[in-house]
C-alpha cells in the first residue's frame, strides 16, 4: 500500500567531509562532464517504466549530442503505473489506479520527483491530502477480528532511524490519549511493554558472525514474536507485500541495524567507524579497501549534491509548498507522470521510442555494447556506447548472461470496487487497513494484504462523483510458489474482494463498477543477503562490461516511485564517470541499506 519505506543513510561526518574534499579536488561534482571522462554517444535505455522514461528524459537533456533509444517489450510505456477512467451511472467517471496511487510528500528522495514534476509542467495538476486531515493521520490494522485505529505520526526518531511516515510530526493531546488507550487495551499490542523492557535492559549483543538478519528475527530478539507477528508483519505486508521472516533488516531498516551495531560496539568499549570494522577472510590491502570506501562515499556525495541542488531551485520551492502535505497525486491519476514523460521524449530530437521491442542479449565489444534486439520487423544487432538497464534484476541476469543469485519477486492482485453509496467504510474513515500474518485464517482466507479506502485516501480525485471507492490487495508472499495457472482469475478476484469487505466492513451493496488487475512479479523482495548480493553484482558488471552497462530501478535501491525516479537520475548524472554501475553504495558493505 503506497510506496516503499525510504530509510536514511547514516554516515560519519568527519570521514565523509574528507572524502568530499578529495572528490571535489578530483572534479567529481562538477555539473558538466569532464573531457577526461568517457562521453556517452549512443545510449540504450532498456525498459519503458517510470525508471526508463526518467532515465531517457534526463539523458536527452544532459547529453544533447548523444542519441538515446528506449526499448520497451510491451505495447505501452509507464510500467506498473497505470490509471484507468471507469464510467459510472449518469455519465460520471472515476479514476482507478492499477498500480501505485499516491506519493509521499515528505520522502527523502521526493525532491527529485518534484524536479521532474516542475520540468514537465505538472505542478498545477497536483492534488494533495494535508497531514492534519483525517485520512492523513489515520490508519488501521485488522486484529484479530476488528479494525484497530492507529494514529500515525512522523517524529524525529521514527523519521531518522526507520522511515518517513506520511503523517504529522507530533500528536495532539487527544490523539496521544487515544494512542495510549489503544496500546493499553488492544490485543494487537499485547506484550509491547515487556518487549520494550527486554529491549532496553536484557538484550544480548548480536553475534559478530551475523552480517544480515531478517526483520522478523531482528525485531523478535528485541520485542518478542507476538508484537512482530501482530503488528510488524502487517506493516511489511503493506510496504512490500513480503514475508517479514525473509526480508533483510540491513537492506530495509538500515537505521535500526546501524543503531544496534553501534550499541554493541559501545557495550564492548569499541570506538571507530563501522566501515573500519575488520571482516573475516578479507585479504585485500588497505589501499584496495580505501578505493572501495571512497567509491561508495563519492556515490553518496554525488547524490547528496543532487538533492541539495534541487532544493535550491524550483523543486525546493515545490517541496516547501507541500510541507504540510501527507500524500499527493495528479488530477487524472499517477499516469500523468509517465504520460508527460512520453510526450516530452517524443518531442526530443535525440530520442527514439520503441515499444513491442526487447533487448534479448547484451555483450561487451570493442565499440561498447553489442545488443541483440527483437522487434516487430525481426531481429537486429546494434552497438551502443552505454546502456541503462531498468528492467527487473532477474531479467538483467538473463540478458547479460551473468551468474549471480536471483532475487524473489511477488505477484499481487488489486481489486477496485466502486459503490453508489458514499462513505460505506464509515465509521472507519482513513487511509485504509493492513492485515497481519497472525490474523485467524477464517478472517482472511483470501490472503489479502490490506485494503485502501480510495475515496478517503485521495478525496479530491473524483470531486464530481459521490461514491465509495475501495481497493483490496491480495497475494504477495502468500502466493509464493504458486503457478500462474493457479492464480485467481479476475472474476474470482472480484468475488474474493466482495466476501472480504462483507466480512470485515459489513458492505453488502453491489458495486456499480470494478477494475481487477493482476501484477505478476511486480514487487522485488530485498531478502536477507540483498546488500551482499548487489555488491557482488556490481563487481560482475564492472568485470564483464567495464562500466558501460548501468542498472537502475526497483530491484536494487527502493521499490517506490520516488526511488525509481531518484535512481534513474543518479545513474544518468554519473554516466560519463568510469567505473560506475549504479550499485556503488553496496560496495564493501559501507552502505547498510538499499540506498
Amino acid at each position: 500500500m503506497g510506496n516503499a519505506m525510504q530509510p536514511r543513510w547514516l554516515y560519519s561526518r568527519y570521514f565523509l567531509s574528507n572524502i568530499q574534499f578529495l572528490c571535489q579536488k578530483r572534479g567529481f561534482f562538477s555539473d558538466r562532464p569532464s573531457k577526461l571522462r568517457q562521453q556517452p554517444e549512443k545510449i540504450a535505455v532498456i525498459g519503458g517504466g517510470i525508471t526508463g522514461l526518467t532515465a531517457a528524459y534526463y539523458a536527452s537533456q544532459r547529453y544533447p549530442l548523444a542519441f538515446i533509444t528506449l526499448f520497451e517489450s510491451s505495447m505501452r510505456l509507464g510500467g506498473f503505473i497505470e490509471s484507468e477512467y471507469v464510467s459510472l451511472d449518469e455519465g460520471t467517471a472515476v479514476v482507478c489506479e492499477k498500480g501505485p496511487r499516491t506519493l509521499r510528500a515528505n520522502a527523502p528522495r521526493a525532491p527529485v520527483t518534484y524536479g521532474l514534476i516542475h520540468a514537465l509542467g505538472l505542478s498545477e495538476n497536483l492534488i494533495t491530502v494535508p497531514k492534519q486531515c483525517l485520512t492523513g493521520r489515520t490508519r488501521y490494522i485488522l486484529y484479530p477480528d476488528h479494525l484497530v485505529r492507529i494514529p500515525a505520526f512522523n517524529n524525529t526518531l521514527v523519521r531518522r532511524h526507520i522511515a518517513a511516515v506520511p503523517a504529522p510530526s507530533t500528536l495532539q493531546a487527544r490523539q496521544l490519549l487515544r494512542l495510549l488507550y489503544v496500546l493499553a487495551t488492544e490485543p494487537l499490542f499485547s506484550g509491547l511493554l515487556g518487549g520494550l523492557l527486554r529491549s532496553v535492559c536484557f538484550l544480548a549483543s548480536r553475534s559478530p558472525d551475523i552480517h544480515d538478519e531478517s526483520i522478523g528475527s531482528f525485531l523478535s530478539r528485541r520485542f518478542g514474536h507476538r508484537l512482530v507477528d501482530n503488528f510488524a508483519s502487517a506493516v511489511m505486508n503493506g510496504l512490500c507485500a513480503g514475508d517479514i521472516y525473509r526480508l533483510s533488516t540491513k537492506a530495509l531498516l538500515p537505521g535500526l541495524w546501524d543503531l544496534e551495531t553501534r550499541a554493541d560496539k559501545g557495550r564492548k568499549g569499541q570506538n571507530g567507524l563501522l566501515w573500519l570494522r575488520r571482516r573475516p577472510r578479507d585479504c585485500r590491502t588497505d589501499a584496495q579497501r580505501l578505493i572501495n570506501i571512497t567509491l561508495a562515499s563519492q556515490s553518496r556525495y554525488r547524490e547528496d549534491d543532487l538533492i541539495e541542488r534541487l532544493r535550491n531551485g524550483p523543486a525546493g520551492e515545490l517541496e516547501t509548498t507541500l510541507r504540510g502535505t501527507s500524500v499527493f497525486s495528479f488530477r487524472r491519476g499517477l499516469q500523468e507522470l509517465p504520460s508527460s514523460l512520453e510526450a516530452a521524449l517524443i518531442k526530443a530530437d535525440n530520442v527514439q521510442l520503441h515499444t513491442e521491442t526487447s533487448v534479448e542479449k547484451i555483450r561487451h565489444c570493442d565499440g561498447g555494447l553489442e545488443c541483440l534486439i527483437s522487434g516487430p520487423t525481426g531481429t537486429t544487432t546494434e552497438i551502443f556506447t552505454h546502456a541503462i538497464a531498468t528492467m527487473p534484476y532477474n531479467h538483467v541476469l538473463s540478458v547479460a548472461n551473468m551468474n549471480n543469485p536471483p532475487i524473489t519477486t511477488v505477484t499481487v492482485m488489486l481489486v477496485t470496487l466502486c459503490f453508489n453509496t458514499p462513505f460505506l467504510n464509515r465509521p472507519h474513515r482513513g487511509f485504509g487497513y493492513l492485515i497481519p500474518n497472525s490474523v485467524p485464517a477464517h478472517q482472511n482466507p483470501e490472503h489479502a494484504l490490506g485494503v485502501i479506502f480510495d475515496s478517503d485516501a485521495m478525496p479530491d480525485q473524483d470531486q464530481e462523483v459521490s461514491c465509495t471507492k475501495i481497493t483490496v490487495i491480495f497475494g504477495g508472499h502468500w502466493w509464493d510458489g504458486r503457478s500462474v495457472a493457479s492464480l485467481p482469475t479476475k472474476s474470482e478476484g472480484l468475488r474474493m474482494a466482495r466476501r472480504l469487505l462483507r466480512r470485515h466492513l459489513g458492505i453488502t451493496e453491489d458495486p456499480v463498477a470494478s477494475v481487477v488487475t493482476l501484477q505478476q512479479d511486480a514487487i522485488p523482495q530485498y531478502e536477507v543477503g540483498h546488500c551482499e548480493r548487489m555488491a557482488r553484482f556490481h563487481g560482475l558488471l564492472l568485470e564483464r562490461f567495464a562500466g558501460r552497462l548501468r542498472v537502475a530501478g526497483g530491484s536494487y535501491r527502493g521499490i517506490g516511485v520516488h526511488d525509481c525516479v531518484f535512481s534513474a537520475r543518479s545513474v544518468v548524472e554519473g554516466l560519463e564517470i568510469e567505473g560506475l554501475t549504479g550499485l556503488e553504495c553496496f560496495v564493501d558493505g559501507e552502505k547498510t541499506q538499499t540506498p
